[in-house]
């Protein structure tokens, strides 16, 4: 800075504390009022510390000020909304919550409590959490097509496609994530009900740059896959996506727990709750809750995925 070579090449905007309740459309002085108070919002500076940072990032569309609709991403954790993967399958909520075990004797506990599908463990790593972004609204505007134009109009066409998600873990609890093979990249469903959804788990990476803000806090990068599910006569896609409109893109992941999770209950004592009984299936478990955010790189959707990492107590 002294020797003025100073520049400034990047900067990132929130609206944090813009209180969107101040918006007033029955001003009586007119519509030029109606946000008079949110623009009179102080403009703040956002620190490198935790709890002052940008926690609401607002995204640019390289200059599109015409987008009618944004995208979503939703979690597919209800069994009414069966994907039938090849190479992958789908892991569903149990209590809001997806199960994690760390343990070979834990699988087998789970796997009578829950069955396969409702948990990842060390000798049960098929089972995946699906996340789909698209467009979803609650009148179905604009509606998903056979021929996918409107994918191609309002994802493809607006440069809405996620190609690749950021997935922050607690690395206290959390040592890797694994998102969709190299060789997942097929992801269809056509109008005469012939699907092709091949996606296989890949490799486990661990987490290293912290991308959210959060203490503990690191990121891995996810592939998507192209979500090609069209509509139909007979509604079948429904029952294939929870997007109701434009399919943008698909992903799954993995997490694998800490090591230490495995033989030591000191982290469940400190951070979770030790010898519960969850299942009434006369065993014991230890368990920390945590959180998964996934952020998609090109549009900034969001999810937050809650984790259960469970050890069957000896």
């Amino acid at each position: 800075m002294a020797e003025g070579n100073f520049r400034i090449t990047q900067f990132a905007l929130g609206d944090d504390e813009v209180d969107y309740g101040l918006y007033n459309k029955n001003h009586p002085s007119g519509s030029a009022y109606y946000d008079l108070e949110i623009l009179q919002t102080p403009v703040l500076e956002a620190f490198t510390k935790t709890n002052a940072n940008i926690n609401y990032g607002l995204v640019s569309f390289n200059g599109n000020l015409n987008l009618l609709y944004l995208p979503t991403a939703k979690v597919a954790g209800s069994p009414t909304i069966a994907f039938g993967a090849s190479g992958a399958s789908q892991q569903f909520l149990t209590s809001s919550l997806f199960y994690v075990s760390t343990t070979p004797a834990t699988d087998t506990a789970l796997t009578t409590a829950l069955t396969t599908q409702y948990f990842w463990g060390p000798s049960n790593k098929a089972p995946m959490v699906f996340i789909e972004t698209g467009i979803s609204s609650s009148s179905e505007n604009p509606p998903r097509t056979k021929d996918l134009t409107n994918r191609t109009t309002y994802i493809i066409g607006n440069d809405l496609m996620d190609s690749n998600f950021d997935v922050s873990v607690d690395t206290r609890f959390v040592n890797g994530v694994a998102g969709p093979g190299v060789n997942a990249a097929t992801w269809e469903g056509r109008a005469d009900n012939t699907l092709n959804m091949a996606l296989s788990p890949g490799p486990f990476t661990t987490p290293s740059t912290n991308r959210i803000g959060i203490d503990n806090y690191k990121t891995a990068i996810i592939s998507g896959v192209p979500n090609r599910v069209a509509a139909d006569d007979l509604d079948t896609w429904k029952k294939l996506s929870t997007i109701n409109g434009p399919p943008a893109a698909v992903t799954a992941l993995s997490i694998s727990p800490s090591p230490d999770l495995r033989n030591s209950a000191a982290k469940y004592s400190l951070y979770g709750k030790v010898a519960q009984d969850l299942f009434g299936d006369g065993n014991t478990y230890d368990y920390i809750d945590t959180i998964v955010y996934v952020v998609g790189k090109t549009t900034g959707v969001s999810v937050q995925i809650p984790f259960r990492i469970v050890r069957k107590r000896v």
